[in-house]
């Protein structure tokens, strides 16, 4: 196969990636992959199109060998840290994103994405350390973006969950300051109220 097909290949496979036609482009990347296995470029687009189609698993090898290729790519250790909590491996997922944060500190994307793994984490092992470093992460996505209304959200969620409630009221208060009408913003907000009148209650 000479460079032509393959840019044949390629050029089929994007527009088919791009129309949701996710088989048809895994088919073409794989054609690409069989002259060219050490792509990082051809192995990260196979492995986003089998995202795309549900089998994590199988993408977890292609990102694993992307980044083999090139470390220096902050976003191949995301995709995998992706492809890893959709296997249900949240520890693995919290080192790809770890690798990709060392790598680009200021992504507000990958901030938030660790403080959501250390979130579940933490709820799942009933760990109030995980629980501290992912309101951490939040923080500092907040710190990189102030007016980033879903990064608000996400911070007065944990506050909430942690039993900050005047900071978690205040929180989500930002946050519709920015996006007034966000339903799941509202409602959040009204679960915080909720906790906010329970607790006064429970101390009278």
């Amino acid at each position: 196969m000479d460079i032509s097909e393959l840019n044949t290949l390629y050029e089929n496979g994007e527009e088919f990636r791009r129309k949701g036609q996710y088989i048809e482009a895994i088919s073409a990347y794989r054609q690409i992959l069989v002259q060219a296995p050490d792509s990082p470029h051809i192995l990260r687009r196979l492995g986003e199109c089998l995202l795309k189609k549900g089998v994590p698993r199988e993408a977890v090898s292609c990102f694993h060998e992307a980044v083999k290729l090139d470390p220096q790519d902050a976003s191949q250790f995301h995709l995998l840290a992706q492809a890893h909590r959709e296997t249900g491996d949240i520890d693995r997922a919290l080192v790809a994103l770890e690798r990709a944060i060392a790598i680009e500190p200021e992504n507000v994307s990958y901030q938030v994405d660790l403080g959501w793994c250390l979130a579940d984490l933490g709820a799942m092992k009933k760990a109030a350390v995980l629980q501290e470093r992912a309101i951490r992460a939040f923080e500092t996505a907040l710190a990189l973006h102030p007016n980033d209304p879903g990064v608000l959200e996400g911070l007065a969620s944990l506050y909430k969950d942690t039993n900050r409630i005047d900071l978690a009221l205040d929180t989500i208060e930002k946050a519709l300051e920015l996006d007034p009408y966000d339903l799941d913003r509202l409602e959040l907000k009204d679960r915080i109220l909720r906790r906010k009148g329970s607790t006064g209650r429970s101390l009278n």
